[in-house]
């Protein structure tokens, strides 16, 4: 039988009070249900939201690099079925090449973030802030398609009162399991990043990002493509090592 009592006991504790391997399940404990809720039913549901910030920071990570390299950034959409797209002009050849990588990285480079900076109790509220008001900018500047507003909208505005009202231990855990939940999405573009033609959502065939890379950088999509998952591997396993590892003097 649950203990519900001694739950609602753990979940007020401080992250000061709880021991470091508490904490380490923790982050095990938003791995398994990554893991375990795609396979049974209603879970994708549950994570959608989740799914849906990976898209977001794909497209939104193409749109500031067009930024960074002296374009501009147009608009951004993010449909129901987690396709999205991001159009941005006035970055010249070798600056298409570069913002196709940005979109190829960003969800490594925010989950590893989430990861180390979620792993605080001092910095965690501050992560999830900081996320739900880069959702709630980017919808404002940016997001231009009814789904994409709305979704984004409401998952932006349910991040605030999590950040600053949840116990430490579940803004811990959150963090976590957003960051994880990025860390999938990178993943989950491992197929894209080998691929060299797609549909979008009109049904239009277009260039993937690392056929993009090629036009410009002459060598094979499929060479971008391994480049891009070494980095973005590299990124999450030095992410897990500086946040939970590192800390136990391994």
């Amino acid at each position: 039988m649950i203990d519900w009592a001694g739950l609602g006991e753990s979940l007020q504790m401080t992250a000061a009070e709880l021991s470091e391997g508490t904490l380490i399940r923790l982050f095990w404990a938003a791995v398994a249900l990554s893991l375990v809720l795609p396979r049974v039913p209603y879970g994708r549901t549950v994570l959608y939201p989740f799914a849906l910030l990976g898209t977001w920071a794909h497209e939104l990570g193409h749109g500031l690099t067009a930024l960074a390299a002296g374009g501009s950034f147009k608009r951004l959409e993010v449909h129901r079925n987690l396709d999205g797209l991001a159009f941005s002009s006035g970055v010249g050849r070798l600056g298409r090449a570069v913002v196709a990588a940005g979109g190829l990285l960003a969800p490594a480079v925010v989950g590893g973030l989430f990861i180390v900076l979620g792993a605080n109790e001092s910095t965690a509220p501050f992560v999830l802030a900081g996320l739900a008001i880069t959702v709630l900018a980017s919808v404002v500047l940016f997001v231009r398609n009814t789904f994409g507003w709305v979704a984004l909208g409401l998952t932006g505005l349910a991040l605030m009162p999590v950040a600053w009202r949840a116990p430490e231990l579940v803004r811990i855990f959150i963090a976590q399991l957003i960051g994880i939940q990025f860390c999938v999405a990178s993943w989950g573009s491992l197929n894209y990043m080998f691929t060299k033609h797609f549909y979008r959502t009109d049904g239009t065939l277009t260039d993937s990002d690392t056929q993009t890379i090629a036009n410009v950088l002459l060598l094979p999509y499929w060479f971008w493509g391994a480049v891009i998952a070494g980095i973005s591997i590299a990124i999450l396993g030095g992410s897990f090592y500086v946040a939970w590892i590192a800390p136990l003097g391994g």
